[in-house]
Formats: structure tokens, sequence, C-alpha cells
């Protein structure tokens, strides 16, 4: 998704065949199981299947278009010897259009290999970009203690400390 190209609901926009656009839009929420990269793009066009227009199939075929030159793109586990927990929080302050609220992410990694990640609207409506950003913090936290707790339960090593940069500050 182009970043400067914004998305927003299209009142006097021509509809498109609803169905045809939730079909589009489903299959890719299924691949996101394995593409990390698409996961802002798909949540941001899933916020238009009430009432979609020319705009947002024109969205979803930009999205289809980068699929196709990066059909090789995917998630490739190996071995390695850094085991360490980071993560990487992040938000765009007030980037709905329609109704200002703003959109939080976060990944974490394993050494060099994504384990978790979202893309999120935020449920209410910020009035800062530190409050946003605290806010996306706040729910990488929660997320970072439940990924800790669990490769404690599979590994039986707890960690020590879970480093979360946000906005190049850790």
């Amino acid at each position: 998704m182009v970043p400067s190209n914004k998305l927003k609901k299209d009142e006097t926009g021509t509809t498109c065949d609803s169905t045809n656009y939730k079909q589009m839009v489903g299959c890719l929420m299924y691949l996101l199981a394995s593409r990390p990269d698409l996961a802002f793009s798909v949540c941001l066009v899933a916020r238009f299947m009430e009432r979609p227009t020319e705009i947002h199939v024109v969205a979803v075929k930009r999205i289809l278009r980068y699929l196709k030159g990066t059909i090789s793109y995917g998630l490739w586990y190996k071995r390695e010897k850094n085991d360490e927990l980071t993560g990487w929080s992040d938000s765009d302050y007030a980037g709905d259009l329609d109704d200002r609220k703003s959109t939080s992410g976060y990944v974490f990694m394993i050494g060099s290999k994504v384990v978790s990640w979202s893309s999120k609207k935020q449920p209410i409506v910020t009035l800062s970009t530190t409050e946003a950003e605290f806010i996306a913090a706040a729910n990488c936290a929660c997320q970072a203690i439940w990924l800790s707790r669990v490769l404690a339960h599979i590994s039986s090593r707890m960690e020590e400390c879970i480093t979360i940069s946000y906005q190049g500050i850790q």
C-alpha cells in the first residue's frame, strides 16, 4: 500500500459487487498467516466490506499485483543460535480519515524469525501522537508477556528481559 494513498468511505463513489470484494479480501486475510508484510494493507481494505466502491477494489487489486511480484516471499524458519525475543511497535496518529482513529501495529521476532505480528485500528480517538504510541506500546507489551510465557512453557526458560522498540527508541 502506498503510504500517501489514504482510503476512506466513499459515499458518492460507484459501488461494486460486495460479494466479490468480500471474497478477495477473505482470500487475502487467509494469506496473513504466512505473510506479515500484508498485515497493514489487508486490514485497511477489510474496513470497507460493508459498502466497497471502485477505489477500494483498486486498492485490493494493487495488493494482488504486489503478491504476484512477491510470490516467493513467506516465513522460513531455520535453527540459529540467537533466540532472543525482541519486539517492535508503531502507530499512525489519526490515520483513519473517517473517524480519526489511529492504527497500531507490532511485530515480534525470535532471533531473525518473525513469530507474531498485528495491525489493528485503535478503539479510541487519541489526542496526540504520544498517546497513540503509548496505546500501541501497551498492546505490544501485553503480547510480549504472553509470548514470554508461551516460550517458558515450551522451552523451560524464561526471558529475563524483552526488548521492545518503538519509533526507533528502545
